[in-house]
């Protein structure tokens, strides 16, 4: 159990990433107050449990009656996470994400999505919780494990000031990257994963 446990709490750390928010909701709600701040929070991790919670319930449901198999899902979603991840890993040191407020609720959109509960996030939900592996007690601890990871992105974005002055833009970048040859792997293996398992299906 600890090492399921283990597993999906990695997972979900890398592919969420709340080190990397710290720069891009300070970049985003620099003109709040900061009642306001921890409000757009608050509201941010709330919708994305809404999400991620929804595709854990719902996600496989929803696959099945488009038709998509589990393995070509893995194999688009490791596609989505290598790109994630060479961007993560590439990008320029200065990059800066775009200054959004004007386009209505922040909290929505960029925090919630694809920020927090992103393409990724979407995806390692719905292959940590394959009702093929996984019983229901196993999917109610990866329940649990969303909601500690997304309770620790609330309070890293309430210390998002302080973190930012920390680090420095080096090392928020060097982390980062850090981040982002993690992910790589993880896209890597879940790609291998899933034409493992498209081929021993063909030949069952």
């Amino acid at each position: 159990m600890w090492q399921h446990i283990t597993q999906d709490a990695i997972t979900l750390f890398v592919i969420i990433d709340p080190i990397a928010l710290v720069p891009v909701f300070i970049s985003i709600t620099h003109r709040e107050e900061p009642e306001a701040r921890q409000k757009i929070a608050l509201r941010a991790v709330l919708l994305s449990a809404g999400i991620l919670g929804g595709f854990l319930i719902f996600g496989q449901f929803l696959l099945a009656a488009l038709g998509v198999s589990l393995p070509a899902f893995q194999i688009g979603g490791g596609l989505v996470l290598l790109i994630v991840g060479l961007q993560m890993v590439l990008e320029e040191a200065n990059d800066t994400k775009e200054e959004i407020t004007s386009l209505g609720d922040v909290a929505v959109f960029p925090l919630a999505i694809p920020f927090i509960a992103g393409p990724g996030a979407i995806m390692s939900v719905v292959l940590l919780t394959d009702n093929n592996k996984f019983s229901i007690p196993d999917q109610a601890i990866t329940g649990g494990v969303i909601i500690i990871i997304l309770a620790f992105t609330y309070w890293i974005l309430m210390q998002s000031e302080g973190i930012q002055n920390l680090l420095g833009n080096t090392g928020a970048n060097m982390i980062t990257r850090i981040i982002g040859l993690i992910v790589v792997a993880i896209a890597v293996q879940t790609m291998l994963t899933g034409v493992s398992n498209f081929f021993q299906l063909s030949q069952g």
